[in-house]
């Protein structure tokens, strides 16, 4: 949490307490935690500092269980109103834990919930000593989920504005993960080579070598850039190093987005059968992971190949199987029109390929 300062009680927990309390509480069923709350401790300020740290670092590997776990604490703080520490403690992990909720929503496309929670965020954060910093990690988040909705001029119109707010606040591994914005819009705006550099920039950056996630994430998009412009052995290179990292991080998410880079290497190279399995490969680990919007995209890049197989059949039910999720989150506001012809012409046993191609190109290369 940079920048951050949180006053406590005299008597509050230690660093190692508080990670092993908050261990504690995330073992017990939520239904029996609040009858045990003064045992477990959890309105300790500490505690809950620990209990952020712990969903935090689940994000990336189950993000079911961490939008699950930041909802549970932040009604336990909510309501009834309970006063945790001294000062603005209350306000910020109310700030705090609605980020996360967000941040898993977003992983997980709920977006219109993504978007609710980010409101509540932000008004937890307002009213706490810290806010400029809290709120530009919140800034982060909605700029994030705005990329993901294809607003690209947005995200790079106020972008430059975010880094500045990170690098003066000295947020500076916070300043270089908002770089990884810039780059996907380039990449989805048809510029991969401006986010080539972008990507490389990030991975040789000195801030990168403190933290091997952000390295391994940047590898991972280049590996996407690298296939887009059918340079395989790059791709190959830049996976190799991303994937060790994020199997000693159990960083699942990373894992699968590595693994669909690498599937449109095999793609851009021609080789289908071996494309084919690959994506199928990351569209089972999406799936694991609760990410059904991803499995709804590559259900759509699986029929478009199965399509070139001539196996039409099959790349009717991938067609079947994406539709109802892409409706239910609302994934293509502005491909309605494909959307229905996608539709109309899967109800006739009749792929229209144009439409499906189409709509496919609605969807954002998946971001690390």
């Amino acid at each position: 949490m940079s920048g951050r300062v949180i006053r406590f009680p005299k008597h509050s927990l230690s660093l190692q307490q508080a990670e092993q309390a908050a261990e504690h509480i995330l073992s017990q069923p939520q239904e029996e935690r609040v009858r045990r709350k003064r045992s477990l401790q959890m309105e300790d300020p500490e505690t809950l500092l620990a209990v952020c740290s712990a969903i935090r670092g689940r994000l990336m590997s189950d993000p079911s269980w961490a939008r699950d776990e930041a909802e549970f604490f932040f009604q336990f703080i909510d309501k009834p109103r309970r006063d945790i520490g001294l000062f603005d403690e209350r306000h910020y992990f109310l700030g705090e834990l609605a980020l996360l909720a967000g941040a898993a929503c977003r992983q997980l496309s709920r977006r219109e919930e993504a978007w609710i929670w980010f409101d509540r965020s932000e008004a937890g954060f307002r009213h706490t000593i810290n806010a400029a910093a809290d709120l530009s990690r919140l800034a982060y988040q909605r700029l994030a989920e705005r990329l993901e909705e294809r607003q690209f001029d947005v995200v790079l119109e106020l972008l430059p504005s975010l880094v500045e707010s990170f690098r003066t606040l000295g947020m500076a591994e916070d300043a270089l993960k908002a770089r990884f914005l810039e780059g996907m819009a380039f990449l989805e705006t048809d510029e991969p080579t401006r986010a080539a550099e972008v990507f490389s920039e990030i991975a040789d950056d000195p801030e990168a070598n403190e933290n091997p996630r952000l390295r391994a994430a940047a590898y991972t998009n280049l590996t996407h850039v690298y296939g887009m412009v059918g340079d395989a052995e790059a791709a190959i290179a830049a996976s190799a190093r991303a994937i060790p990292v994020f199997r000693q991080l159990n960083d699942r998410i990373g894992l699968a987005k590595v693994q669909w880079g690498l599937a449109s290497v095999l793609r851009e190279s021609g080789q289908i059968p071996p494309a084919i399995e690959a994506y199928r490969q990351a569209q089972q680990q999406f799936e694991d992971l609760g990410m059904r919007a991803d499995v709804a995209a590559l259900n759509l890049v699986l029929a478009d190949l199965l399509l070139d197989q001539g196996q039409n059949n099959e790349a009717l039910r991938e067609i079947s199987a994406a539709l109802p999720v892409i409706d239910e989150l609302k994934m293509a506001p502005e491909g309605m029109a494909a959307l229905s012809l996608l539709r109309e012409s899967a109800l006739r046993q009749q792929v229209n390929r144009a439409a499906l191609r189409e709509l496919h190109g609605y969807f954002p290369q998946p971001d690390a």
